[in-house]
């Protein structure tokens, strides 16, 4: 078992002075919390194209990172793969890489993360009044289990196995759904 911080670097989102403004031919593109569904991820074609002020190199995304929301009621985490351009995330969200090190895949980190127990500890440990959200040093000290990789991988494999099963499923469901409304209407056309 180890910390978070053990085996990730964390880092805030991008601090923006004020509200972050649009620049439709901005060279950087912005993750908010309106870009991001823990179930299907991230709406790239959505992002907000900005410029962004100061010196300071953004933090940008790359492929293996995972962006972590730290507001509102659901936290969890996203892993990051073909990232299709220069992107920072919103203050609203930590971004994590994972130190090579560690023998942690950044899949299996991003599935702990969004596991029974990890949510309980960041259920436990939000602070806020009116939104709910998690400090840096409660990410930080989470605890972290590490199998060997050839059971992280087999983790993944099964996880990604359900996530498709579930999409079927949710295909499935919203189909019924769709042939029931028709038939309603087709009876009530026929009456």
């Amino acid at each position: 078992m180890k910390t978070l911080k053990q085996i990730a670097v964390i880092r805030a989102g991008h601090a923006f002075r004020g509200r972050i403004e649009e620049v439709p031919d901005g060279e950087v593109r912005v993750i908010q919390m309106k870009d991001v569904d823990a179930e299907r991820g991230i709406n790239w074609a959505g992002l907000t194209a900005t410029e962004l002020a100061g010196r300071k190199q953004p933090d940008l995304l790359k492929n293996g990172d995972l962006l972590f929301a730290a507001r509102g009621n659901h936290y969890f985490a996203i892993l990051l793969e073909d990232v299709p351009f220069d992107t920072v995330l919103s203050p609203h969200f930590f971004h994590l890489t994972v130190k090579h090190q560690t023998n942690v895949l950044p899949a299996f980190l991003a599935w702990q993360i969004n596991q029974e127990p990890a949510q309980q500890y960041l259920q436990k440990s939000s602070h806020g009044s009116s939104v709910q959200a998690i400090g840096r040093q409660v990410l930080e000290y989470m605890t972290i289990a590490i199998p060997p990789i050839e059971k992280q991988q087999a983790i993944i494999a099964l996880s990604n196995t359900w996530q498709q099963q579930r999409r079927v499923m949710d295909a499935l469901t919203e189909n019924m759904q769709r042939t029931m409304t028709g038939i309603a209407r087709q009876i009530l056309r026929d009456n």
